[in-house]
């Protein structure tokens, strides 16, 4: 066998074992979950047919039912059904968590909401004396969504706190710099999502040799103590939530100033998204 015949088996062999371990932790968590291969399996055909329509489409032509079943091998009777059905809605939980993480986001990261050293400050729960309020942080994101809403499910999560001041003003303040839920399974496979299907897009983006390539970059260790394990954990928490929380602020300056400029003419159209992220995992490796 020629070199050139053996280098698409090799890419082969490498894509299959980089998937299994992407997958073994995704199907763990099916599992304990009560999801089986058949239910896992209806998901990955209507999968296959949302990103084909959303990323192969042929510019001047319409993307067929054959055609999606062609570069997907998901049968056409199968793609046809999917396509009938449609777009799966956002849930309401799931709204709720994303508005719930853009309040926090601002909170923790729009300078009128920031002490001078750069921390969250108390808010008043209602407009007083011209000072930032809760119900006007969270009435700039959502007019929908009664600030209550989000006073009580945030008082029960322990991520605010709510006391009195010397003037008998009901005030808030925030015992967190991020949205983290840690009681609704539902929001938290919402973020679990949002990140995961982000970092893989990063991945993807970058096995495909596009340009530039995007950031992503690892540490990793074995034969460490769990003494070790602790200590590195306990950096890690600390200085990457201190770079969170600085990025966070400098999304927010430049989101505000984006939002100015579009008012200009001539400015470059603010229609980008972005997403950081950053984990910790550790684990006992089996001896064999």
């Amino acid at each position: 066998m020629s070199q050139d015949n053996a280098a698409p088996t090799s890419k082969e062999h490498i894509l299959t074992k980089a998937l299994t371990q992407m997958l073994k932790p995704l199907v763990r968590l099916l599992i304990h979950q009560n999801i089986t291969y058949t239910g896992f399996l209806n998901l990955l055909k209507k999968t296959y047919v949302e990103v084909a329509e959303e990323s192969f489409e042929i510019k001047g032509k319409r993307l067929t039912d054959s055609r999606i079943s062609l570069i997907t091998g998901v049968h056409r009777g199968d793609v046809k059904r999917i396509r009938t059905e449609g777009l799966t809605q956002p849930s309401e939980k799931e709204i709720k968590a994303g508005l719930s993480a853009q309040v926090m986001s601002i909170w923790a990261g729009h300078q009128a909401y920031l002490d001078d050293s750069g921390n969250p400050k108390p808010l008043y729960r209602y407009a007083h004396d011209g000072s930032p309020s809760f119900e006007e942080l969270v009435l700039s994101v959502s007019k929908d969504k009664h600030p209550r809403c989000f006073l009580d499910e945030w008082m029960n999560q322990g991520l605010i706190e709510l006391f009195e001041t010397d003037d008998h003003k009901e005030q808030i303040s925030l015992t967190e710099k991020g949205y983290v839920p840690e009681e609704d399974f539902e929001e938290k496979l919402f973020f679990a999502g949002k990140n995961i299907g982000d970092h893989l897009s990063v991945v993807a983006h970058n096995l495909e040799n596009q340009t530039p390539p995007m950031f992503d970059r690892a540490v990793y260790y074995n034969k460490l103590s769990e003494a070790s394990i602790q200590a590195i954990e306990a950096a890690s928490k600390e200085k990457m939530m201190a770079a969170l929380t600085e990025i966070n602020q400098l999304a927010s300056q430049l989101q505000a100033q984006d939002a100015q400029n579009a008012e200009t003419d001539n400015e470059e159209s603010a229609d980008r998204s972005m997403h950081l992220g950053a984990y910790f995992h550790h684990q006992q490796k089996s001896v064999n």
